[in-house]
């Protein structure tokens, strides 16, 4: 018996292992069911997560797209219907604030901006005016306005609108250029005294490289500096110098063609020339036989209007070369030449040069010229007589008192300035009187001024003009006051 009890406990034992080894594989085989689970679900939810990244790239990018495309709409935009891109300079890699290229006549008025020089440095293209409208055109222009009173009761008093003149540029092209002045003198033809309305000058360019590039049209004649950048918003005095008057007459243009160009011979320096042959604009004797050369006008009378038969059939030949040894000196030398009569047997030649001086808030300018006038015995007869010259010199002085600065600074901004001006001009002209007698015309002009500029295209200007005049051996004053506004647009 006790055999028998010992079997059955052996077996209820062995019974007891195996049913606690069938129960600890079943909670085995569930526990390696729960880790398939949630490895299962482990890896559907790293699936989720990566089809989810995917999409957040997908939109990244089509926010992207879409925003690069409403950019470029803006640019377009802008570009097309509002005034042109502030831009910025570094060096001659001017840009848009885009950061596109900026367009070749944009260009030209940027580069005085950047090398903080004076708008008399610059020419025909770099006009501050300019806005653009449409792909390829610039609009812009300027007008004065003055009052005059003089001690020769004779002469012109009260206001004059002289001048209000519309510009229209357009970059054709990558190489082509258009550029035109309009002028409505005093008011357009009926409109006052010497009333006109004419086209100042218009020129088609050919762009090829910076050292040769070809023009034709209507020509602002490169004689002198200022025959280049005579605007009324750019000078600091209502009246243009006296030889710029009368022995350079300006605004001076003719019909011609030619070429111009730019050569860098150091990192600093810079010189530019032109060269055009032209119809000639200069006529110094009238239909009638008449001489348009004299003592009271100079040279002013002969100069025409469209010469397109040549005249005489002897071209005139006009240059110019600039050279600035550095960043705020300019000097430069032109000459004119043609045959002045319709026989073609008397030559008037013209040479002038020119400087302009800028350190900090001081400019000094100057220029000169000298008319040869030949005369034989038929020029003569019909009253033509000696030679002309003329100068001026002008020193001028920009400031801004702080005081009115912190006093008004809505009228006195960071872009406003005061200009003290001084300019002394001197001028002999020739001619005849009534008794065929040789006459000796002789100006001196002193003209001090003050200007103010709410910004540098608006300017208010006061001057009084010192004349000494000697003429037939005796003086004659004239002394004038002068009050004008002119301004860009």
């Amino acid at each position: 018996m006790r055999y028998v009890g010992l079997l059955g406990m052996v077996a209820l034992l062995v019974c007891i292992f195996i049913a606690d080894s069938f129960a600890q594989s079943s909670e085995t085989e569930m526990l390696k069911n729960k880790v398939d689970m949630l490895e299962q679900e482990l890896r559907e939810i790293k699936d989720l997560m990566k089809q989810q990244i995917q999409k957040d790239i997908q939109k990244e990018k089509e926010l992207a797209s879409l925003k690069e495309e409403v950019q470029k709409k803006e640019v377009k935009v802008a570009a097309e219907e509002m005034p042109a891109q502030t831009v910025t300079a570094t060096g001659t890699d001017m840009q848009h604030e885009t950061g596109e290229e900026l367009p070749f006549l944009a260009r030209q008025g940027a580069e005085l901006e950047e090398k903080k020089l004076a708008p008399q440095f610059g020419g025909v293209y770099s006009k501050p005016f300019l806005r653009r409208f449409g792909r390829n055109t610039y609009l812009g222009g300027y007008m004065d306005f003055e009052y005059r009173t003089t001690e020769n009761e004779a002469d012109p008093q009260g206001f004059t609108q002289k001048r209000f003149i519309p510009f229209i540029y357009s970059d054709i092209s990558d190489r082509v250029k258009l550029a035109a002045e309009i002028e409505f003198e005093y008011g357009g033809v009926g409109g006052g005294r010497n009333g006109e309305v004419i086209l100042e000058f218009g020129t088609i360019d050919f762009l090829l490289t910076d050292w040769i590039n070809w023009r034709g049209g209507y020509i602002l004649t490169p004689l002198g500096k200022l025959n280049l950048v005579h605007d009324s918003p750019l000078l600091d005095l209502t009246d243009r110098p006296l030889v710029s008057q009368l022995i350079i007459p300006t605004t001076l243009t003719d019909l011609g063609m030619g070429f111009f160009g730019t050569f860098y011979p150091s990192e600093l320096s810079k010189l530019d020339y032109e060269i055009y042959v032209t119809n000639g604009v200069f006529r110094g004797l009238d239909e009638d036989g008449e001489a348009r050369f004299g003592e009271t006008n100079g040279l002013r009378s002969s100069k025409s209007g469209y010469v397109n038969d040549n005249y005489n059939e002897s071209p005139g030949v006009v240059g110019r070369v600039t050279f600035s040894p550095f960043i705020g000196l300019e000097i430069g030398g032109s000459a004119y030449t043609c045959r002045y009569d319709e026989n073609n047997e008397n030559q008037l030649t013209v040479p002038a040069l020119d400087f302009l001086y800028q350190r900090g808030p001081f400019e000094f300018a100057g220029e000169g010229a000298y008319a040869f006038i030949e005369t034989n015995d038929f020029a003569e007869d019909a009253g033509i007589t000696d030679d002309m010259w003329g100068y001026y010199l002008e020193a001028r002085y920009h400031f801004m008192p702080s005081v009115l600065k912190n006093m008004c600074p809505r009228l006195f901004t960071e872009n406003s300035t005061f200009t003290g001006v001084l300019r002394w001009d001197q001028v002999q002209t020739a001619g005849r009187d009534d008794a065929f007698q040789r006459v000796h015309w002789m100006r001196n002009r002193l003209t001090p001024g003050l200007n103010y500029r709410y910004t540098e295209d608006t300017v208010v200007k006061l001057d009084y003009q010192i004349n000494m005049e000697e003429k037939d051996m005796s003086d004659v004053a004239n002394n004038a006051f002068l009050f004008s506004v002119a301004t860009y647009f």
